[in-house]
């Protein structure tokens, strides 16, 4: 269904072909969202096994969180060094909405090294624009770093997971991410309860289970008290000794 409705707006917005798109109904509701991603270690290993052309274009996708094809679409008439910014043109997002990117030092790294090698395109491959990032390579590093069902995608995934880790806010993420709806942004919230902790820490309960063992020993050498009364009775001592 995405790859027919993305082919109706083809032909909507691009060929002109069309004047207006059908409605498609959507068949998603109810279905859980697929999250995988990876940790720290991970990713090193991976990013040990991966061509150096390819190296780069991750460890920019971990650090920014974009999709494929914007990262390799990336140019740099969208790059602001100065401001630490990269900026994503409307029509070139999922939502089709224009996104801003903060750069971390992470990313700005790797924009370093690219500089220089092409007039427009930061990501190349021999001299050219690289074109595509899921390639025989990719899939051969993800073997030899041990990382089963694992996608491209995941690496949004992967740092959308780590900046939720890290504490920051869903709302943040959102804004970071270009989601549209909050609902895209929760599939994430599980990841960190942090701001949960105060609350679960209100539970006032303390099982000492050692004092009560401790309690309950000594308290098995403690003769109990008899339940029926002893016989009472008077006695009584003459002056020459003999009881009566």
């Amino acid at each position: 269904m995405a790859l027919i409705r993305a082919i109706f707006r083809m032909a909507m917005r691009e060929w002109e072909w069309i004047d207006t798109m059908p409605a498609f109904k959507t068949y998603e509701k109810g279905k859980k969202v697929r999250v995988r991603w990876i940790t720290h270690e991970q990713a090193k290993a991976l990013l040990l096994e991966l061509p150096e052309h390819q190296r780069d274009v991750v460890v920019f996708a971990l650090a920014t969180g974009l999709r494929q094809g914007n990262v390799l679409g990336l140019t740099w008439d969208r790059v602001f060094m100065d401001r630490r910014q990269a900026t994503i043109e409307h029509g070139d997002t999922k939502n089709e909405d224009a996104l801003g990117v903060a750069l971390n030092d992470i990313a700005m790294a790797v924009l370093m090294r690219q500089r220089g090698k092409h007039n427009t395109a930061v990501f190349t491959y021999r001299g050219e624009r690289l074109r595509s990032a899921n390639t025989r390579a990719w899939r051969k590093a993800l073997v030899r770093a041990g990382i089963t069902n694992f996608r491209w995608h995941d690496l949004r995934h992967t740092w959308a997971s780590w900046l939720r880790q890290a504490g920051v806010p869903t709302w943040v993420l959102q804004e970071l991410g270009g989601w549209k709806s909050e609902s895209m942004v929760r599939r994430y919230a599980h990841m960190s309860v942090d701001h949960l902790q105060p609350y679960a820490d209100r539970l006032g309960f303390e099982p000492d289970l050692e004092r009560e063992r401790v309690r309950r020993a000594e308290g098995a050498y403690v003769t109990k008290s008899p339940t029926k009364l002893a016989p009472s009775g008077l006695r009584l001592v003459a002056s020459n000794g003999v009881s009566v």
